[in-house]
């Protein structure tokens, strides 16, 4: 059960001193065995006071608005309210416990007095201790909650960025491949457009989502290699190798597809005789670990320049993983390596 700050202080406060009356009522049984009636009502009487004047001390501190003081500023504070506390506090149960309930007709003796004030000073000193604690405490939380709140949501709003981005740049380059068959064959431009259709209609469904299953994502990886299989014949050849357990992940909607699309674009399409795509997922540590190989040649210069899908892959594991995910791309024995490593969530 979650409690309010206000909730959470009147707790504390009455369940605080209960405590402490408690505390004085044992150690007064220890002494002679048994609890008189004046005795119960003398702790009821200073329970009561205790609360009255710590509370009271308490709405000083926010009108005065002491608790946004800096800590250096709070000593003096401090220490002159637990001393006025102590003297409030001795006179108000000298009057209601001495003078009405136990009846004593003589005045209080000044050792009595000094004995006493400096009882007092120590416990509304802890009390003061206690409750800047409590307020700071609470307060760093509830901060922190707040700053996790609004991550999150900056975090959700950019995530929706990239993922709109994505849409739109992969039916451009849909589209331009459906128009170059379109002269040459248009049988297979019409087999593309069937194909695209299917893409888009699962990609916009899957681009709503945070996260999707492997086995959804690579269903799309595939219509698209079949769309770019029509488009390029015999020049591109698709290898694929998925471990079955690594269906069960969850992966952002589009990103390996994505990462597909810009192997063929930079790398496969390129090569006057084609090349080769080459994807391959496993579990090593219970992370699912994706590996795509393309025939060509990784410039890194020239692809910071027009690699939309590398910055944009970037950009979302670091949003959805932070340091938990892994993303790499190299040149590896005359062909192109790019890793994504993304842990089960």
């Amino acid at each position: 059960m979650i409690f309010s700050k206000t909730k959470l202080y009147w707790i504390l406060q009455l369940f605080g001193w209960v405590a402490y009356v408690s505390l004085i009522g044992y150690f007064n049984f220890s002494s002679y065995g048994y609890f008189s009636t004046n005795f119960i009502f003398s702790l009821i009487s200073i329970y009561l006071i205790c609360v009255f004047v710590s509370h009271g001390y308490r709405s000083i501190i926010v009108k005065y608005n002491l608790l946004n003081l800096h800590l250096s500023k709070l000593i003096i504070p401090i220490f002159l309210g637990a001393f006025g506390l102590s003297i409030v506090t001795f006179f108000l149960k000298w009057l209601l416990v001495d003078i009405i309930i136990e009846q004593k007709q003589s005045f209080f003796l000044w050792s009595d007095f000094f004995f006493s004030i400096a009882s007092w000073f120590v416990i509304y000193l802890l009390w003061s201790l206690f409750y800047f604690l409590f307020h700071y405490v609470t307060n760093y939380k509830n901060e922190e909650i707040k700053n996790l709140k609004w991550e999150a949501k900056k975090n959700e709003i950019e995530l929706n960025r990239l993922i709109s981005q994505l849409n739109p740049h992969f039916i451009f380059n849909a589209m331009n491949s459906i128009r170059a068959l379109i002269d040459e064959d248009p049988k297979s431009a019409k087999t593309a457009i069937n194909q695209l259709s299917n893409v888009l209609r699962n990609s916009l469904l899957m681009g709503k989502k945070k996260l999707i299953s492997f086995s959804e994502e690579l269903k799309l990886v595939e219509d698209y290699l079949s769309l770019e299989k029509t488009r390029f014949e015999e020049k591109l050849t698709i290898k694929l190798a998925i471990n079955e357990n690594s269906k069960n992940f969850l992966v952002p909607p589009l990103m390996i597809q994505t990462l597909v699309e810009n192997a063929i674009k930079h790398g496969t399409s390129k090569l006057p005789k084609g090349g080769t795509i080459e994807i391959i997922a496993s579990i090593e540590a219970d992370k699912l670990k994706v590996i795509i190989y393309n025939s060509g040649y990784y410039d890194e210069q020239a692809c910071s320049e027009t690699g939309f899908g590398l910055a944009n892959t970037k950009q979302r594991l670091e949003l959805l993983y932070g340091k938990e995910a892994l993303f790499s791309i190299k040149n590896e024995e005359e062909r192109v390596k790019t890793m994504v490593v993304i842990p089960s969530k």
